[in-house]
């Protein structure tokens, strides 16, 4: 892929699909992307971070006590951006539960099909409203995902590249190393774009070695022969 090439097909597809699948190392900017590309006027986004732990009733309702004693009935995340339809993105698809797992199979259904009998006293059967679209994000690799799920977004995209305009925000003297170190493939050695920051804003206080230890710890050694070795490139 040239460059940024990832963005400007994700930027194609979002919201011009209904179900897309950002994949990559962390740091590199897919949550924050997901929720801003191609929104329709006042769209919302509905936002959800899934855990191995994580409960159904989450995404799909539950009851709630009311100051009288009684109990009401309040959507889940899923259902709100179905009603709403709203953009649901989904982090971490991969750490779906398997509680949740069986719910999203529903969530993400084709339109034309999908329905659901909320367990409410009103037994209320609901439907994704027009403009719904899911935008997932996750570390790895979709191989990692059951067949069931990953067949379930038929646009995937890897996410190899740091969003630009996140980049921007770095020193153009550190842009090159925190690139190449932020897309690590070995999460030991990797480091963030947010760790890159906030290196950079210690920096103005501190010595780089200082900063670079507090802010990147072992690796710390191994960030500076970075940022000294792509600045003798940009010298050459």
């Amino acid at each position: 892929m040239s460059e940024s090439n990832c963005w400007t097909l994700a930027e194609q597809v979002i919201g011009n699909s209904d179900r897309v699948l950002l994949y990559g190392v962390p740091g590199t900017g897919k949550s924050y992307q997901a929720t801003l590309y191609n929104l329709e006027e006042k769209q919302e986004v509905v936002s959800t971070t899934l855990t191995e732990d994580g409960s159904a009733m989450e995404l799909r309702g539950h009851f709630i006590p009311n100051e009288d004693g009684s109990m009401s009935w309040l959507h889940g995340t899923a259902i709100n951006a179905w009603l709403k339809g709203a953009r649901f993105v989904v982090n971490e698809i991969d750490h779906a539960s398997s509680d949740v797992l069986t719910f999203l199979y529903s969530i993400l259904d084709d339109k034309q099909f999908a329905g659901m009998t909320l367990p409410n006293r009103e037994q209320t059967f609901v439907k994704p409203s027009k403009g719904f679209n899911v935008v997932a994000t996750m570390n790895g690799n979709p191989d990692s995902l059951p067949e069931a799920l990953a067949d379930r977004f038929p646009v995937k995209i890897n996410i190899d590249k740091i969003h630009p305009s996140a980049l921007k925000k770095i020193p153009k003297k550190y842009r090159k190393a925190c690139e190449s170190m932020s897309l690590i493939q070995d999460s030991a050695r990797r480091t963030s774009i947010r760790a890159w920051a906030e290196f950079n804003r210690l920096s103005k206080f501190m010595t780089e070695e200082d900063s670079a230890k507090v802010v990147f710890q072992s690796r710390y050694r191994d960030v500076l022969d970075t940022i000294e070795n792509t600045q003798a490139q940009d010298d050459e």
